[in-house]
């Protein structure tokens, strides 16, 4: 087997956009908790209070984000390990 010490062989040479929307550091796990615990009971919290529906909604919304990124997170680590 021969190997290369040149530049990478023509076509794709960098990884696509879904490698840079894969969260991989246990800091963006970190982050998705925060911001979903933080927006869940948040949007409860504003929704009893009676703030408005579209900033219970909003806050909601930033909860809902935040289990999407833990869940992502959760798929990649089980892809890679």
């Amino acid at each position: 087997m021969k190997h290369s010490a040149g530049p990478p062989p023509p076509g794709r040479r960098s990884p696509n956009m879904g490698h840079w929307l894969r969260p991989r550091t246990s800091r963006t796990f970190v982050l998705g908790i925060c911001m979903a615990v933080g927006g869940l009971a948040g949007g409860v919290r504003s929704a009893v209070d009676g703030k408005g529906i579209w900033t219970a909604l909003g806050v909601f919304g930033v909860g809902v984000l935040g289990v999407v990124i833990v869940i992502a997170w959760i798929v990649t680590y089980t892809r890679e390990h």
